[in-house]
């Protein structure tokens, strides 16, 4: 007589643990792996691109309060008529972007960490000096220039970083490059303060030593991310989509152990 198949009465099988568990130590092991080479790979490019000590830029002064008032109620204005719902344009050189720098404190962790030194007709130049880690080794500095394009991206402006050059002349990893406007914006993107305002602009423009920034109610928005926010956020879809993988077939491993066990 054949030995009943167990499988298919539904009961717990040695086989069907062990292939479980074997799924889960393959991912766990697969994980600890790849955790590992990036931590080690991630580290030397901080190294390789970093300096132990800050080199502070530039910062704005505030001492010229007439200069500085004319440029609030400009603020104020552009604020005042994007909640109205008209059409505006906001017109800001360099020296007011640091102005916004030093005299905002939505913009203070800026502060001695980024100075626009010039708008061309094609991008954003600032001096950099913005903390960085290399692993458990504490903070060191990326000290050096970065060039920016600033785009529009759901309402807000995104500022795209096509170039970051060191003070150590090595080359930042490109994917590194795509990681700094998705941090910079995030936190400006997701503050409900700023959303009444810097949620509802239409159109961004660099020409004659100026950035331009439109908000016009008429122009209609895609809700839609630039390609290297797009790369981060599918990374991340990614790795969720693991991790819940792992979630699902531990749970199923213990229900199978649990079930297993009863039938003893």
């Amino acid at each position: 007589m054949s030995a009943p198949n167990t499988e298919a009465t539904g009961k717990p099988t040695p086989i069907a643990g062990c292939m479980i568990f074997c799924v889960l130590l393959g991912m766990a092991t697969f994980i600890a792996v790849f955790s590992t080479y990036q931590y080690k790979e991630y580290k030397a490019e901080i190294i390789n691109i970093s300096q132990l000590e800050q080199k502070k830029t530039a910062v704005a002064s505030l001492d010229d309060k007439t200069k500085v008032d004319a440029f609030d109620q400009k603020m104020k204005a552009f604020e005042k008529a994007v909640k109205a719902g008209e059409k505006s344009t906001l017109n800001l050189k360099a020296e007011e972007l640091n102005l916004a720098i030093a005299l905002f404190p939505k913009l203070e962790s800026f502060e001695g960490e980024m100075y626009i030194r010039e708008i061309t007709e094609k991008a954003i130049i600032a001096d950099i000096s913005f903390p960085v880690r290399a692993g458990f080794d504490g903070d060191r500095y990326l000290n050096g220039s970065m060039t920016m394009k600033p785009v529009i991206a759901m309402g807000s402006v995104f500022p795209v970083v096509s170039e970051i050059s060191p003070d150590t002349g090595n080359p930042v990893p490109p994917k590194m490059t795509r990681e700094f406007p998705t941090l910079l914006f995030t936190e400006y993107r997701n503050d409900e303060e700023l959303s009444e305002v810097f949620h509802k602009l239409s159109k961004v423009t660099l020409s004659n030593g100026m950035i331009s920034i439109l908000s016009d109610p008429a122009i209609e928005q895609p809700d839609a991310l630039p390609d290297d926010v797009e790369y981060e956020a599918n990374r991340a879809i990614y790795v969720f989509g693991l991790l819940i993988f792992m979630f699902i077939s531990t749970i199923a491993f213990i229900l199978w152990y649990k079930k297993f066990r009863q039938q003893q």
